[in-house]
């Protein structure tokens, strides 16, 4: 996770760079940094804001900042000790002081942390509007149409078959061709997740890892075609992954499955893990289809969670930790943005 982490920020810098050079805004520096003050102003004026306004007004600074970062790219008299390279840090840090406190001005939902997500996610316009993104959509939505496996012991020796065989990806379409091989596991595993032996769904995840940690540490080195597709098709596989897994969960929990106490601590990691590991890039490539699905299981969470805790008179408590979760996921997407 802390490798995809780095991959995905050096990505993100990749586009920021970039876009800085489609869409200037302010011909000097000057300008830059006057537009930046009068965002600053303008956040100042407000005493709170829905999620809604909050979500519009920070991509707005990030487009603003975006643009400013393109002018002062083109000043060659500015470093980092220039007066107006300090009077821009010290707006810029006024700005995201102002927008945690907005966010933080009434309490908020989980719901309204995915939503939040969901529409800064800078590269999503851009996303939606690329065909290799709509390919790569096509693609994964074909792959449901494959059968799963007919019981849980033909998943586990498929799956592990697959991955002790799999060798380092030398070509993209060897990568295209494994994701659809290993999907078929996943997804099939999902259907009896709570069959599975937590000691048997860690080994998995051990190999697993060890097949694509290889890929991720080789991704993301340079800015090309091929690594911005292959960097597309891993994240999207990642969303897909951590979506259909909260949703088997889900299933299970309300089909009132039976779950020893370990399955169940995994249940509850498996559940938050989505408001946790969705990223500015994952959340950008998510489908229509997966940013609904992420905002009913917001709302669906708490009862969620609440049924996994056999004691009684869980409700508050429940209710608590997803606040207490709401707070953190929100506190660490802004970091992570701003």
């Amino acid at each position: 996770m802390k490798v995809k982490k780095l991959i995905v920020f050096g990505m993100t810098m990749m586009f920021v760079l970039a876009s800085c050079n489609q869409h200037p805004s302010f011909s000097s520096s000057q300008e830059a940094l006057d537009g930046c003050k009068k965002q600053l102003q303008l956040l100042k004026q407000k005493q709170d804001a829905s999620i809604e306004e909050l979500s519009s007004l920070t991509s707005t600074w990030l487009e603003v900042q975006d643009s400013a970062y393109s002018a002062f790219g083109r000043d060659s008299s500015l470093n980092l000790k220039s007066p107006m390279a300090v009077a821009y840090f010290m707006v810029s840090d006024s700005i995201r002081t102002e927008i945690a406190r907005l966010a933080f001005s009434k309490p908020r939902q989980l719901r309204e942390v995915m939503y939040f997500k969901q529409h800064t996610a800078m590269q999503k316009e851009k996303m939606e509007k690329s065909d290799i993104y709509r390919d790569a959509v096509k693609y994964y939505e074909k792959l449901d149409d494959y059968p799963i496996y007919s019981s849980l012991q033909e998943t586990m020796s498929a799956y592990s078959s697959l991955l002790s065989s799999a060798k380092p990806f030398r070509q993209g379409d060897e990568l295209i061709k494994f994701i659809a091989l290993e999907d078929k596991c996943f997804r099939s595993l999902m259907k009896y997740l709570s069959q599975v032996k937590p000691e048997d769904l860690q080994q998995l995840t051990l190999a697993t890892t060890r097949v694509f940690d290889g890929l991720y540490s080789s991704v993301g080195t340079q800015a090309d075609e091929v690594n911005d597709r292959t960097m597309l098709y891993l994240s999207m596989r990642f969303n897909r992954r951590i979506v259909q897994n909260a949703l088997a969960c889900k299933d299970d929990i309300l089909s009132r499955k039976r779950l020893s106490t370990a399955q169940k601590a995994n249940y509850r990691w498996m559940l938050i893990q989505p408001f946790m590991a969705i990223d500015d890039y994952s959340a950008a490539v998510l489908t229509k289809e997966q940013r609904e699905q992420l905002l009913s299981l917001s709302d669906d969470l708490p009862g969620l969670l609440e049924r996994l805790d056999a004691k009684k008179h869980v409700r508050d408590k429940e209710n608590n930790l997803t606040e207490v979760l709401s707070d953190y996921f929100l506190k660490s997407y802004l970091s992570s943005i701003l």
